[in-house]
């Protein structure tokens, strides 16, 4: 069973799919932070990178978006293109072609030169947003791309008799010289179906292609849906049992859309108007808090923990309180069939990207092995994003890498700690402790003060007035000084302050 539950806020949407129940994927778009993917840009070239084959572009924004040459139009050749989040882009090309070759970047582009681009995807990190400027406009059942020409059916489409009758359609429909790919949504459509959607996309295009010849510098020239109506047409299909948001003017923009679009969905649409909020009533609230926790617990007991780096993901699976009822071999496979399922859940709800590392317990049948990768794969069918999976090693690990479709939930709704700067750790008292002692007994070396005062963390004043007060004293002795400690507490466990006893002005230890 899948829905999809919507929570509409002042400052927020947030879009949750369940699945049997379970929270499998969340999309969060803020209004400070809206996601652009989509959106048809005027650019200027700022600059070109001729060692990575790429442009930085100025579209307007705060941050220039980069664009490779492999997604300049004109240098796709013969190959095929895929969806990403309605968004088609060539697959199968080299980034990096020969730097003085016919098709290197400084041949394509020039310095202030204006090109029309498209958003493929959004910011992360550091990173300004990526672009092509093979444009992709799309509808309902179908994308239409101006400026290639190419058919093609979604890959999720398998039915071969379906594919072969969709190709005649589009080849039917498509205007000359543009190419057409049917999404998921248009299988078993009909021919009207399709010429609605390209007279509708062909109309997108020129007032876009009107738009660039009349807007002066960085500008925008279209702007794709927001996040409820584009999950509409993108996601919502007959696989979709129920749709429920608790806005009334949301509600009323998706019915709309609806009635031109996908009218036999209509009755599958709830308005929520209970008074305890949307995502406690399905329990999303709970589910998103596990999602932020290193450590996930199984039904039987067991548990997996997820260590996150900027390009790898490091998952490791544990028995716990899990001792089975028969043999170990038992009990670790049916933990590792268990942790598989939510690994695999919790990839997708993370949106984890790069390189993970799965590592399972080791088990000794070849069977249990080969049953376990099974279950991998199959866990992770549901996915939108590309995954690749090796077979398992002699260590019981699986490695595998996945192509990240959004932002990673954790970076979305937390941030770098400003104790530990994101490393998860900080110094203990007792580090602390000796590290305060050996700065004062430096600090003596190099200065004549008579009299000081130690401003540290309450829990390191402790020690240096129990534990640790005979070394402090044996300093103060040997250099002839006074020394006084007072808890601050407000104070990091890593600060130190050391001031003039009589003017309480700072020193530098």
């Amino acid at each position: 069973m899948k829905e999809f539950v919507i929570n509409v806020g002042p400052l927020e949407t947030r879009i949750a799919l369940l699945e049997d129940k379970r929270l499998a994927e969340l999309t969060i778009e803020r209004q400070e932070n809206r996601s652009l993917v989509g959106n048809i840009y005027k650019g200027r070239v700022d600059s070109i990178v001729r060692g990575i084959q790429a442009a930085f572009i100025d579209i307007g924004q705060e941050k220039n978006g980069f664009l490779y040459v492999s997604d300049i139009a004109g240098t796709e050749g013969t190959g095929d293109f895929v969806l990403e989040d309605g968004v088609a882009r060539p697959q199968g090309r080299k980034r990096r072609t020969r730097s003085h070759g016919a098709s290197s970047i400084e041949h394509l582009l020039k310095k202030n030169q204006h090109i029309m681009v498209q958003v493929a995807k959004d910011r992360m990190g550091t990173k300004g947003v990526r672009l092509t400027n093979f444009v992709t406009l799309a509808g309902r059942y179908l994308v239409f791309m101006p400026t290639v020409s190419h058919l093609g059916v979604s890959r999720k489409i398998e039915d071969e008799k379906e594919r072969t009758r969709l190709k005649r359609v589009l080849q039917d429909v498509r205007p000359k010289g543009t190419g057409l790919i049917t999404r998921t949504a248009g299988e078993g459509c009909k021919k009207p179906d399709f010429r609605s959607d390209v007279r509708y996309l062909e109309k997108v295009w020129q007032q876009a292609q009107s738009r660039m010849k009349s807007m002066k510098g960085p500008a925008l020239l279209y702007e794709d849906l927001g996040p409820i109506l584009r999950m509409v047409r993108d996601s919502f299909t007959r696989e979709v049992d129920k749709l429920v948001v608790d806005s009334e003017t949301e509600y009323s923009r998706i019915l709309n859309f609806l009635d031109t679009f996908a009218p036999n969905l209509r009755k599958r649409c709830k308005l929520y108007n209970g008074k305890r909020p949307v995502f406690d009533k399905y329990g999303i609230e709970q589910e998103i808090e596990k999602a932020l926790r290193r450590t996930v617990y199984l039904k039987s007991g067991g548990s997996i923990c997820i260590d996150q780096t900027e390009a790898l993901v490091a998952i490791d699976v544990n028995t716990g309180k899990f001792t089975g009822k028969s043999r170990l071999e038992e009990t670790v496979a049916r933990t590792n069939f268990e942790a598989a399922e939510e690994i695999a859940r919790q990839v997708r709800l993370r949106d984890m990207g790069g390189i993970i590392v799965i590592d399972f317990i080791d088990m000794e049948l070849d069977k249990n092995r080969r049953q376990l990768l099974e279950k991998v794969r199959e866990a992770l069918k549901g996915d939108r994003a590309k995954t690749t999976i090796s077979e398992i090693s002699e260590l019981g690990m699986i490695e595998m890498t996945r192509k990240r479709v959004k932002h990673n939930l954790i970076k979305a709704l937390s941030q770098p700690c400003p104790y530990c700067e994101g490393s998860g750790m900080v110094r203990s008292v007792t580090t602390m402790t000796f590290d305060t002692l050996r700065r004062i007994e430096s600090l003596f070396c190099n200065s004549k003060e008579q009299s000081v005062i130690l401003q540290v963390h309450p829990d390191v004043a402790r020690r240096l007035r129990t534990e640790n007060k005979d070394l402090l004293d044996g300093i103060a002795a040997r250099f002839d000084r006074e020394i006084a400690v007072e808890s601050v507490s407000d104070f990091h466990i890593h600060d130190l302050k050391v001031l003039r006893a009589r003017t309480r002005k700072e020193l530098t230890p």
